[in-house]
């Protein structure tokens, strides 16, 4: 194609070739004109534009610019490669370098080529880096491959970690022919692996000593996570390695820690399923340790992508809380000295029984009530220390007094109660007492000390009216203290009297406060006669209730009630100021100025303290007036005796009634500022044929006389009884053969009638 060309053109002669045979002198390379390695012989003389036209037609005959387009685009991809290339001729020239070398040194291809590799200027010049490069050139050029990480100095001497390597590239006779130099900045990547090995590290850190268990799993249900805390849990030690699926290798259970969890139950088993669990509660026990009440919250773990990775669950340990709720629970249904159950529990088990009695009557029960004799000496004597040690003993003999079935109660300070469940009936609730009673009769060692206990038991049957857990336990209450009133140390069961009974004391407790603010109360007066001269001297002031409808209403029906409901006081202290107000109303008329007037008073009203308006020492007494107390005053409370040394002390007389029926004796009388005895009518009834009470009267009289005492014969009814009393030295007496207590208006009559012999002035003391 050419020839034809070139001798149309005028040059027949004309040859254009490649290669070797082109070598003569007058050939002409025409690479200058588009033909690299082409070269054309017979036109030295011709024009450069035959020459260029030659060589372009030359160039497309041997398809040399499609040659130098891929010898380009070769290039190009060396030259823009992440990674830094270059060649090596095999003694250690640099005979190429791609851009990315070039521009991570700084430097132009120019200044490297030619040079030698441990000459570059991207190493740092010390003789360790030199001998390095030595030895790892040396080591190529043998023909051994060549990787390390090296150090290179960048751009702005910045120094980076460099992946490099030596390729050696053999030829067919077995000579490394040249080196291909390959290298990687790894700075960053090596930067991040440290982050990633501290993260690893932190992170393992905190699964190794967080206080939760941590599990995890991998997409095929195997253990890759099982932190420090959740072998602990499992009873392993720390260097055991995981294997296999979690619920094979441990003992899982429900809450209950009796019911194996199910392996669709597993916590990590369903997260790996794809559930996203929360607080899923569980118990994890091993050979080694206790068991552990953990809640468990986890779920599935997948890549950024989607893909499944496995899963991971959290647990944390609710043992310490559980305990917590545990005890919480039982101290909220039991009582915390002794551990029987409360008056909660008591409830909700009666009325349990009461709702199935309802539906069959054959189902009886019973309920017993008890409280312990005198429990307050206990206390008093020992201790309280001593007391609860005593509530403990008698709350394990009242357990085994009863049957399995049966329930013991504690109710609070010294009261037990006892659900007898059925079978049961009135033959069986007396032989539970009499167990109770054999058990509690054994003596209590307190301090070494033998102390004996008993107790007084109410009892009630299950009975087809009671709806209510309160009414049955009101009926058991009701005869426990019907039995602590017959004596203590015994038994009673519930009858439908003794509610009648307690709903007529209530009702008389509350129409005795209201009569108090009514003005229902009168006084009635007893005279006190001198038996020498039958004159009256004074008048014994006693209370009455005017009831609206039961009519005139002696002490006996009122007065121990008040004294119980504390309604005493203000009882008292309403008589002492109506006694008051007739006194002077009396002294008021001549002919009475000679009376007086004795008032009874408790024991209580000389306790109180604390109300201006009750206190006995604030009031303001008429001469005269003259207190009555019993013979329990003087071993009362320190504060009683005390505020009866201050009343005599402002002059007050003071009477000791009842002489003879309490504990008092003429020695303690004598300690007391006591003036006037007033013997019991049980000396003076037997008289004058009962010789023991006459010794008894006669002595008590003499031994007054020499202590400067008064006595006074209550219950005179009869003359002989007078005259008896009268021969052994009495002097005055009151009684039914005198005057019964009669209204102020009849005992002012009876004064009259009955002046002293003699005008007397108002007397210190009757």
């Amino acid at each position: 194609m050419l020839s034809p060309l070139l001798a149309t053109a005028g040059f027949p002669d004309a040859r254009v070739g490649p290669g070797p045979e082109m070598t003569a002198e007058d050939a002409i390379s025409l690479r200058p004109f588009g033909s690299p390695g082409l070269y054309v012989t017979g036109l030295q003389d011709a024009p450069p534009e035959v020459l260029r036209a030659v060589g372009e037609v030359a160039a497309s005959h041997f398809g040399w610019r499609e040659l130098q387009r891929d010898r380009d685009r070769l290039r190009d991809v060396y030259d823009r490669t992440f990674q830094f290339q270059g060649t090596l001729l095999p003694d250690g020239t640099l005979v190429d370098a791609n851009e990315t070398l070039l521009a991570f040194a700084g430097t132009r291809r120019a200044n490297v080529l030619g040079r030698p590799l441990w000459n570059a200027p991207w190493w740092e010049q010390t003789a360790q880096n030199v001998e390095s490069l030595h030895s790892a050139f040396r080591q190529a050029a043998s023909g051994v491959f060549f990787r390390q990480n090296l150090v290179m100095i960048g751009e702005n001497s910045a120094l980076a970690r460099v992946d490099f390597s030596l390729t050696p590239i053999v030829g067919d006779g077995g000579v490394v022919e040249m080196i291909a130099l390959e290298g990687r900045d790894i700075t960053d990547h090596l930067r991040i692996l440290g982050e990633v090995e501290v993260a690893h590290a932190f992170l393992g850190a905190i699964l190794e000593n967080v206080q939760d268990g941590i599990v995890a799993c991998d997409a095929a249900g195997q253990l890759t996570v099982f932190n420090g805390t959740a072998r602990e849990w499992h009873g392993q030690e720390p260097d055991e390695t995981q294997s296999g699926a979690w619920s094979q290798r441990y003992r899982l259970y429900e809450s209950d820690g009796v019911t194996l969890l199910p392996s669709e139950r597993i916590p990590l088993f369903r997260a790996l399923r794809g559930e996203v669990l929360k607080n899923q509660e569980m118990m994890i026990l091993s050979d080694q340790g206790l068991p552990h009440s953990v809640l468990a919250s986890g779920g599935p773990l997948h890549s950024a992508s989607g893909e499944p990775l496995g899963a991971v669950v959290a647990m944390h340990d609710v043992t310490e809380r559980k305990l917590t709720e545990k005890r919480l629970r039982h101290d909220a249904l039991h009582d915390r000295l002794t551990g029987l159950p409360n008056r909660t529990v008591l409830y909700s088990l009666l009325e349990k029984c009461i709702a199935r009695f309802q539906r069959r009557p054959d189902q009886s029960y019973a309920v017993l009530f008890l409280d312990l004799d005198n429990f307050k000496n206990v206390n008093d004597a020992f201790g309280h220390v001593m007391g609860d040690r005593l509530l403990l003993e008698v709350a394990a003999r009242l357990n085994h007094s009863v049957r399995r079935t049966d329930t013991v109660a504690r109710l609070g300070g010294d009261e037990f109660a006892v659900l007898l469940d059925s079978p049961c009936d009135a033959n069986q609730v007396m032989r539970v007492i009499t167990r109770i009673n054999q058990e509690m009769g054994a003596p209590f060692n307190l301090l070494g000390q033998e102390v004996y206990v008993t107790t007084s038991i109410g009892a009630a049957l299950g009975d087809e009216h009671y709806r209510h857990v309160e009414e049955p336990l009101r009926d058991a209450d009701t005869a426990m203290y019907r039995a602590k009133h017959a004596g203590k140390n015994s038994a009673q069961l519930f009858d439908r009297d003794m509610h009648a009974a307690v709903l007529k004391r209530l009702n008389t407790e509350r129409e005795l406060r209201e009569a108090i603010g009514r003005g229902e109360l009168v006084l009635h007066y007893q005279p006190v006669v001198c038996l020498t001269d039958g004159s009256c001297c004074g008048f014994e002031a006693l209370v009455r209730w005017q009831h609206p409808v039961r009519g005139l209403l002696a002490p006996s029906e009122f007065i121990g009630l008040a004294e119980e409901t504390g309604l005493i006081a203000p009882l008292g202290m309403w008589v002492l100021r109506e006694g008051a107000r007739q006194l002077r109303a009396w002294h008021q008329h001549g002919q009475l100025a000679h009376l007086s007037l004795a008032v009874n008073i408790s024991g209580q009203q000389l306790r109180e303290t604390a109300r201006t308006d009750q206190r006995l020492i604030d009031f303001d007494f008429p001469p005269g007036l003259e207190l009555e107390v019993t013979e329990s005053t003087l071993i009362d409370a320190p504060e009683a005796v005390e505020n009866l040394h201050a009343l005599s002390r402002l002059g007050v007389p003071l009477s000791l009634d009842d002489f003879g029926t309490g504990f008092a004796s003429l020695a303690a009388v004598q300690r007391h500022p006591i003036s006037t005895l007033k013997l019991d009518r049980s000396f003076i009834a037997p008289l004058p044929s009962g010789t023991r009470q006459r010794a008894i009267v006669a002595s008590v009289l003499t031994l007054a006389l020499h202590l400067n005492l008064r006595v006074i014969a209550e219950g005179l009814e009869t003359p002989e009884q007078v005259q008896a009393v009268t021969e052994m030295g009495c002097r005055y007496g009151q009684g039914f053969l005198f005057s019964r207590p009669v209204t102020a208006d009849e005992a002012a009559k009876y004064a009259l009638t009955h002046p002293p012999v003699t005008p007397r002035t108002i007397p210190l003391a009757l």
